[in-house]
């Protein structure tokens, strides 16, 4: 094969693998994915669940209380994938257990107290699934900086 067969074939391969999703790396399952985020980060997992949530707390609060089901939870959050890119940022208040968040975001924050920050990640299946939605990827999983500011 000729210099400039392999030099094309070599942009070609560049240009089919840099244009792959945020969150696909070649060869390797979600779960895969997921626990190598957490090797690369050096992450403590303080808790996996049995539907793929970890659940990682980075600042307890010994005066906390206990969040319950039904409470209005006010949040500080940073939203990213698994390559460390932010896709959302902010503030909001919902109901814990309401249906208004993702899954694995109302399961993580349930394992919260008042006052604790925590980084909840979760496949794709706790998340949009394989479904797009806004600028997030189908298939993507999620990582979520958390600070639980007040609950009502």
């Amino acid at each position: 094969m000729s210099n400039s067969k392999l030099f094309i074939l070599f942009i070609c391969l560049f240009v089919q693998f840099s244009c792959k999703k945020e969150t696909e790396i070649v060869g390797a399952s979600e779960d895969e994915r997921i626990e190598n985020y957490i090797k690369t980060k050096n992450l403590t997992v303080t808790e996996k669940t049995t539907n793929g949530l970890r659940y990682i707390r980075t600042s307890s609060n010994a005066n906390s209380v206990a969040l319950l089901k039904g409470q209005t939870i006010n949040v500080n959050y940073t939203g990213k994938y698994l390559t460390d890119k932010q896709f959302d940022k902010g503030n909001f208040s919902f109901k814990l257990g309401g249906g208004q968040v993702v899954e694995g975001f109302d399961i993580g924050i349930a394992k919260m107290k008042t006052g604790e920050k925590a980084t909840i990640i979760f496949p794709s299946a706790l998340g949009y699934g394989p479904n797009d939605y806004s600028s997030i990827p189908g298939g993507s999983s999620l990582v979520f900086d958390i600070e639980v500011v007040s609950v009502k």
